[in-house]
């Protein structure tokens, strides 16, 4: 980064008390040296990196040669900027009415969604909706220093759009994969279920593919309103376009789609390379706009996607009506690669729909279950509507919808799980005041109970948290309040510590994170922030809000020399053990960590998790480390392995595929 200077409002921060007049108080060696005193205690917020887009669902993926790159997008994923937005009006563009009228059947631009797209950066409005991020390109981080996205301008844009490429339409992607589920499978491909159909609430029936090796998505087929829109993109001839309210039109059958149509679902990829869905919701597009809401339902069918054949089993016989985008981790039950179910946060509480009331508004309980995704398909009665397979497990104190949460496990030298913790961080109930909440369960003990630890600084939903190479937990953003009453952002980047369930604040940023934020761990175990509405990022006035990320470096970044793996396996096999080897001289190493990287959206981890594993030394910089015994610790694809010295620093990390 051409930038090391601390954040502003931070330094003011850490000078409240000490008689700084302002941040230029002190001369360029005492900031210098008490910038390092923080970075070392606290970490570093960086200054502001444009990313062209805004990255409502982001992740890594590795191309051919084994570069790491970002895959983001936003809504309507599948079109460039310019088919629904004219750029030329000051300040920031307009939207394209018969857009609206012709490619949404009528159904209205959102006043946060679609009029993100538009933006005073007029050439970004070009792009496709869905775009890389080489961050290993020589411009992909350079900035001006910048932390306030109002002082950004094109000039800062211009410094690292080289790094930036479309891979939305022009990549094959036909459907629009806003509020999808997301994964990735066991061979590194993303797997994206379901989507948006014109308008919140309506989902789609599609799985669409992305391809990591040719940087494409696998063929589905195109929607006759996209194909009728890419022959005549000027709506000259409106007649002529086929009806988007057909949802034949939007949504066309193909043998690969899901039994039901899910806009927010859950992907969780399991042990045996398969894929749970769960919920979603949809709603009849075809009686139009006004009528369309009265029809939404929530979907209770989880669906099962195998992807050797492509397509999808619904398990009829395991109904359950639960949160959108419900929180579910995959956990081991036994010492057999077979001795898992899916650990599944919140349910609907009563009064139930009914055809009188069958939508919301609803409210959710913590009751935790496990499903035994298993016996479902094994069942003869699968095909018979039934709420069976579910076991209660515990409640916890709150729901934790739209909050934050993580997944953390140790497995002990035959790969085994010592230790199964999930910890989840605020969140709603659905209605109500928004929490402070945080809780913790451990899936490794006999009898598995939620816990409470140390509150977040404030109530906060939409917020997002990761786990860190060393084992502690960063939380950003979020927003909450009170029921009816004003919402308030959290700036600042708070730090869970497992082991003691206390929280700490690090930094803070003037960039607000809650509603479609992301947050990924970087290969060099640093932490992008990214995403949010373009619109939300300067909330005074939407016109001056540009999409950023923003990078913070942990403490560990600033201990001085790292640990260098030279040399590590790049497949791991279940049951295994492998060689790390460290660049010579190497201080002693404290543990082994892999960090699963599914993508991320809607403040939902999406299968990451932090896998801690044992090692011997078989010399002072070779290490022997033994590998999951099963994929219920860790279901196949690709993690970031860190190996950690006795300071708690990380190496940078080596990417590894695990499963087999």
């Amino acid at each position: 980064m051409t930038s090391t200077k601390q954040s502003p409002l931070l330094y003011v921060l850490l000078c409240v008390g000490s008689g700084c007049a302002s941040a230029d108080g002190f001369d360029d060696v005492e900031e210098a040296s008490t910038e390092a005193v923080t970075a070392a205690s606290s970490g570093e917020l960086g200054p502001l990196i444009p990313m062209h887009k805004d990255a409502v669902h982001a992740g890594f993926f590795w191309d051919p040669l084994g570069k790491p790159k970002i895959l983001f997008w936003m809504r309507p994923s599948e079109y460039r900027g310019t088919d629904l937005a004219d750029p030329e009006p000051d300040p920031i563009g307009e939207l394209r009415a018969e857009f609206s009228q012709v490619v949404y059947g009528g159904f209205r631009f959102s006043a946060t969604l679609e009029r993100s797209v538009l933006s005073r950066i007029k050439d970004d409005i070009a792009r496709e909706n869905t775009q890389v991020f080489d961050i290993s390109h020589p411009d992909a981080f350079k900035n001006n220093g910048k932390y306030d996205v109002r002082q950004l301008n094109e000039a800062d844009f211009d410094l690292n759009a080289a790094a930036f490429s479309d891979r939305g339409s022009s990549a094959g992607l036909n459907y629009n994969l806003f509020c999808a589920g997301n994964t990735t499978l066991p061979d590194g491909r993303w797997l994206i279920v379901g989507g948006h159909d014109k308008s919140g609430n309506q989902g789609i029936r599609k799985l669409n593919i992305f391809d990591p090796l040719t940087a494409t998505w696998v063929y589905r087929t195109m929607p006759p309103v996209k194909a009728a829109y890419a022959a005549d993109p000027d709506i000259e001839f409106p007649a002529l376009h086929p009806s988007a309210l057909d949802e034949r039109n939007t949504d066309p059958p193909a043998a690969s789609d899901m039994r039901y149509q899910r806009w927010y679902p859950t992907a969780v990829t399991l042990p045996d390379g398969k894929v749970l869905i769960l919920s979603g919701s949809d709603q009849d597009s075809s009686v139009g706009p006004d009528l369309a809401p009265a029809t939404k339902e929530r979907k209770v069918v989880p669906e099962i996607y195998d992807p050797a054949t492509d397509t999808t089993i619904a398990l009829e016989n395991a109904r359950k009506l639960l949160p959108m985008y419900p929180r579910s981790f995959v956990v081991q039950t036994g010492r057999g690669k077979d001795d898992w179910k899916v650990a599944v946060v919140a349910e609907v509480k009563p009064p139930l729909p009914t055809d009188l009331r069958p939508y919301d508004p609803y409210l959710y309980s913590g009751k935790t279950h496990l499903l035994d995704v298993r016996a479902a398909l094994a069942d003869r009665l699968r095909d018979q509507p039934g709420e069976r397979h579910w076991r209660l497990v515990d409640t916890a104190d709150a729901a934790h919808d739209s909050g934050a949460s993580v997944a953390m496990f140790e497995l002990d030298k035959r790969g085994q799980p010592v230790a199964q913790r999930i910890a989840l961080f605020g969140g709603d109930a659905g209605e109500g005041e928004d929490s402070d909440a945080v809780e913790m369960i451990d899936f490794a003990e006999r009898h598995p109970q939620w816990r409470r630890q140390e509150n977040l600084i404030r109530p906060a939903t939409q917020n997002n948290a990761v786990a860190l190479p060393n084992g502690k937990v960063l939380i950003v953003g979020g927003r909450g309040g009170p029921e009816g009453g004003p919402r308030v952002n959290t700036l600042e980047y708070q730090l869970f510590h497992p082991d003691s369930g206390k929280i700490e604040t690090v930094a803070e940023t003037k960039v607000p994170r809650h509603d479609h934020s992301t947050l990924l761990v970087a290969p060099d175990g640093s932490v992008y922030s990214a995403g949010g509405n373009r619109v939300d990022l300067a909330p005074e006035d939407d016109t001056l809000g540009v999409p950023v990320l923003q990078v913070y470096k942990p403490d560990y970044l600033f201990q001085g020399s790292r640990p260098v793996i030279e040399r590590a396996p790049e497949e791991i096999s279940y049951g295994s053990t492998f060689e790390v080897e460290l660049d010579s001289p190497c201080r002693n190493t404290s543990s082994v960590v892999a960090l699963r990287t599914d993508p991320v959206t809607h403040n939902w981890s999406w299968g990451n998790r932090y896998v801690k594993l044992s090692f011997d030394k078989n010399s002072r910089c070779k290490l022997k480390v033994y590998a999951p015994a099963t994929g219920a610790s860790a279901p196949g694809g690709n993690y970031l392995l860190f190996a950690l010295d006795d300071r708690g620093v990380p190496s940078e990390a080596k990417r590894v595929r695990v499963g087999k």
